[in-house]
């Protein structure tokens, strides 16, 4: 969990070259002086924005024996430990800090980091968890929680088909995570690599990769990893399974766009006969048309008994344009009505990639795990609902 400890740290940091510089000009105040630890605080806080962690701890924990009572020299050299892979050590301050601050918040968020480091991972979720309803802390604060509590559920589900649930619990928390702070870049990441990974969703997790490299501040070795091996990686998923839909390989675009104009104009006159067979000719012309399939599938509901083939070409046109939340949840609502549940329950949670905050998807996807009896699941996205604020739903 190495993306989210780094932001106390700077918090801290931040104060303590300021109370340094403050002492350096006002030396008179009491308290502020020689031997007080505040010009070793300001020292580390520059050898850590150099990444230089061996001379910061030194200097945080110089800090600290001058100065036992300072919390923010603690919670920095457990922070600057854990950087070192120092996980023993890293707990000995952070002990120490938690007896004299527990309810500060960095103080918090850095026991739960430890617990982490520390292969804990049920002792890290129950730490973490106070923070996304603290009071007094900070969206961005709260954002950073849910991810981990993200990281933290991925982990403890692995490949565990008994406990698949807790994928669809990370799911909310990195979209919680994001609807908190829209700048989380490590939330995006961990949301690209959930999808990929554990729902295959190739396009909403190269759309999240997307978005993790346009937020990301720092060049370094994951953002080069997903720039260089993992987007590209996906990319050619996507087209190669495009390419091998039967009729890919002969695509006619613009026979299919000569039909198209015709199954319009016979849907205008209310002919859904004609209409439907000029969409089915443009759907053979070009599989890959969105609208084609699309027409075909509202033509189909016209017909008595036809909701099945309906359906189909919904589902074809959901293949076709994965970002069309209302076409998926008018599947979703289809398989449902012909009690085919789990193509509903497919088509809500696509429908939420696409739009994390469609309330009727949300809904939906409620719905069709229950009808599925996966009760776990359903409890899970229906506590992310109740979490929505009213008005974004």
């Amino acid at each position: 969990m190495t993306s989210f400890s780094p932001s106390s740290a700077h918090r801290r940091a931040q104060g303590i070259a300021f109370a340094a510089l403050a002492c350096a000009a006002l030396g008179f105040i009491a308290g502020c002086g020689p031997g007080d630890g505040l010009d070793e605080l300001a020292e580390a806080k520059t050898a850590l924005e150099a990444k230089n962690f061996e001379k910061a701890e030194k200097l945080f924990a110089k800090s600290a024996q001058l100065s036992p009572e300072n919390v923010d020299a603690l919670v920095s050299l457990a922070l600057t430990r854990i950087s070192r892979g120092l996980i023993k050590e890293a707990r000995e301050a952070a002990d120490r800090a938690a007896e004299l601050a527990p309810r500060d918040l960095d103080v918090m968020e850095l026991l739960a980091q430890v617990a982490w480091y520390e292969g804990n991972l049920d002792k890290a979720r129950e730490l973490y968890l106070p923070l996304t309803s603290a009071t007094n802390a900070p969206a961005e604060l709260k954002s950073q929680a849910f991810a981990a509590l993200g990281v933290i559920d991925m982990a403890l589900c692995g490949t565990d088909m008994q406990r698949e649930w807790l994928r669809d619990r990370a799911r909310t928390e990195f979209m919680r995570a994001i609807l908190l702070d829209r700048f989380n870049a490590t939330a995006r990441y961990q949301l690209a690599i959930l999808y990929r990974d554990a729902f295959g969703y190739n396009e909403p997790a190269l759309e999240n990769f997307r978005a993790y490299l346009q937020l990301s501040k720092v060049s370094d070795a994951r953002m080069q990893r997903v720039q260089r091996d993992e987007m590209p990686a996906l990319g050619r998923i996507i087209n190669e399974a495009n390419a091998a839909r039967p009729g890919a390989a002969s695509r006619d675009v613009a026979a299919c766009s000569r039909e198209l104009k015709k199954a319009e104009a016979e849907w205008r006159k209310g002919a859904y006969t004609k209409a439907r067979q000029a969409y089915a000719n443009a759907n053979k012309a070009d599989p890959l048309s969105y609208e084609a399939a699309l027409g075909l599938a509202r033509c189909w509901e016209k017909v008595k008994n036809g909701k099945e083939n309906a359906l189909k070409a919904y589902h074809e046109a959901c293949k076709n344009r994965t970002s069309a939340t209302k076409t998926f949840i008018k599947t979703g609502d289809l398989a449902m009505e012909l009690k085919k549940y789990a193509i509903a329950t497919e088509a809500y949670s696509r429908a939420i990639a696409a739009n994390a905050k469609d309330i009727t998807a949300i809904d939906g996807l409620i719905r069709a795990l229950r009808r599925s009896n996966r009760a776990k699941a359903a409890e899970v996205y229906q506590l992310y609902r109740e979490s929505l604020p009213s008005k974004k739903r």
